[in-house]
């Protein structure tokens, strides 16, 4: 994890876990062991059931991040949603973005050394949700990672697709894995990908 990621998320957690805040995006990939990958962002998810906290949660983080010496603005807030742009003030030129968001889940957080973050099945059915409406090189590769470490089969990931989202529709992803051949190698190798791998990632969704 980016230093100054790891910094914001630990900093951003120790204020927002008691409102059911947890790691959630690419990081929570990470934290599981599932795929090491660059991430643009630190994600930050609470509970659905808690979405009436969260406009209080979102003034106490940047209250947090203030606190701890950073610039915050809050470029876009909304019911369940936003996003800031946090920037060390000594290097005015590169802030980073946390976005903070009410999502469903189905399972506790787990405790790890970075703070609470998104049970595994809730993480890949996140990414599902991701892979289903985007469909971006990141989301293939955090779900072909995903089908890689043996705890999770094509079928799990559509279950847990499914209960999370009651718009997911298989033969939908199907067609959306024709999404794949448009992308160009170097925008999966941008994570890290080697030729091999994309190669037998592009087999493995065909």
């Amino acid at each position: 994890m980016d230093q100054v990621h790891l910094r914001l998320a630990e900093m951003g957690l120790r204020v927002a876990a008691r409102y059911g805040f947890a790691l959630a995006g690419g990081y929570a990939v990470q934290a599981h062991g599932i795929l090491d990958r660059p991430s643009e962002d630190v994600d930050l998810f609470t509970a659905w059931e808690r979405r009436g906290e969260f406009t209080a949660a979102v003034a106490a983080v940047v209250d947090g991040y203030r606190a701890g010496g950073y610039s915050v603005e809050v470029t876009q807030q909304f019911d369940t949603f936003a996003r800031l742009a946090v920037t060390d003030p000594a290097q005015p030129e590169h802030p980073y973005k946390v976005e903070l968001a009410a999502n469903w889940r189905a399972l506790p957080p787990v405790m790890m050394d970075v703070g609470p973050v998104l049970h595994a099945d809730d993480v890949v059915a996140g990414k599902m949700s991701a892979l289903y409406t985007r469909a971006e090189p990141r989301d293939f590769l955090d779900i072909d990672a995903a089908l890689m470490t043996d705890r999770y089969t094509r079928t799990r990931l559509c279950e847990l697709a499914e209960k999370s989202d009651a718009g997911f529709d298989r033969p939908i992803l199907a067609d959306l894995f024709g999404m794949l051949e448009r992308y160009p190698d170097r925008r999966f190798a941008a994570y890290g990908a080697r030729p091999a791998h994309i190669s037998e990632m592009r087999k493995s969704f065909a």
